[in-house]
């Protein structure tokens, strides 16, 4: 996850609503025990192999879906929000209930995932709104390129598939949030903020904050942000997402790049890795002396920017330690498959050879 992407697990009542305040470390937490609960699935041989679910399972949740041409990718809840947008537009008094009424309550199960994980109360939105007015307004001028997203997105799905077979394809809905995640994944599907995906030429920026003026994209752009979310999905099921050191979780976030640029021919973090090649070997130096540490300061989830370099510079460092172990490889639709299940940092580390060879 990059900026404006955030990953957790989603359940219901109370404990969601504690769960959409936790780290994103806790929050893989849950949803690695999660979906192994729900199906108990591992790689083997080229394929997904179904060996039964776990009787702890949670209930109600749908299927695994491995069809790329299944997914869906809801756009229910964005028709739902301008209608109800217009409704309020014409009776401001009544607005907190218009869009509760209209919009909320009519939610499909990815807004109501979103809503109790980065939401949270209806008031909140209606303050970004308030905060952010022309540029909530000029989203609204972004959906007609929702569609031409879908044929692209369907091409990577089966793209994706290609390189790792029997895959697991969830639902991708796009819903209108607080300006607070731009993507996320709950058990079993990809949410994503449309509002933090709909730039567009002519959006008023000035209503945004410096942060969020540095990571909204545009929505040609959402095929990457989805693939990426859709690897987390793939390490969930059949490999960890549960790593509490930093190693672990850079690679993890490394392996979604590397996957992602590999599917796209792009992995979204250029500006990152323009600034980091060229300074490699002074960064390796000092993540090798805290990568087995907790601490993800400096490394992860620090938005766009840290003192004097970006943040998120563990994406960067996890992308090079994935690149080599696949440079590695003589099968590389194995090593991919290795690169999914991967659930143990410092062996995958050593085997990859990263920062013992000459880097490429």
């Amino acid at each position: 996850m990059g900026p404006g992407r955030s990953l957790c697990f989603f359940g219901s009542g109370a404990a969601t609503a504690r769960r959409g305040k936790a780290s994103p470390r806790a929050c893989r937490r849950r949803l690695h025990s999660g979906m192994k609960a729900r199906a108990g699935l591992f790689y083997g041989f080229g394929f997904l192999l179904t060996i039964g679910a776990s009787a702890e399972a949670p209930e109600g949740l749908p299927e695994l879906n491995h069809d790329p041409d299944r997914a869906r990718i809801v756009t229910e809840d964005l028709d739902r929000f301008w209608e109800a947008w217009d409704r309020a537009a014409a009776a401001p008094e009544q607005r907190r209930d218009i869009f509760q009424r209209d919009y909320l309550d009519r939610a499909t199960p990815g807004l109501e995932a979103f809503f109790e994980l980065r939401i949270g109360e209806i008031d909140r939105l209606l303050r970004a709104i308030d905060g952010a007015p022309r540029y909530y307004a000029s989203v609204r001028e972004q959906m007609d390129q929702v569609a031409a997203v879908e044929a692209p997105l369907r091409r990577a799905f089966h793209r994706f598939q290609e390189l790792l077979p029997g895959a697991v394809f969830p639902d991708v809905y796009l819903v209108i949030g607080a300006m607070t995640s731009g993507g996320t994944i709950h058990l079993p599907g990809i949410l994503i903020g449309f509002e933090m995906n709909a730039r567009g030429p002519d959006s008023p920026m000035d209503e945004l904050s410096d942060w969020h003026r540095r990571v909204v994209r545009l929505v040609e752009d959402l095929p990457v942000l989805i693939i990426h979310e859709l690897v987390h999905i793939q390490q969930a099921v059949v490999g960890r997402l549960d790593f509490e050191d930093l190693l672990g979780q850079s690679i993890v976030e490394g392996a979604a790049d590397f996957i992602t640029e590999r599917v796209m021919g792009d992995h979204g973090m250029g500006h990152v890795h323009e600034w980091a090649l060229p300074r490699e070997a002074e960064l390796w130096a000092e993540f090798r002396e805290v990568m087995h540490g907790t601490d993800t300061t400096g490394w992860l989830y620090g938005g766009t920017q840290e003192k004097d370099r970006p943040a998120d510079l563990g994406y960067f460092i996890g992308y090079r330690i994935v690149e080599a172990f696949y440079r590695r490889a003589e099968d590389k639709t194995a090593a991919l498959q290795a690169i999914v299940r991967m659930d143990d940092p410092a062996d995958f580390l050593a085997r990859s050879g990263y920062g013992t060879e000459k880097p490429h």
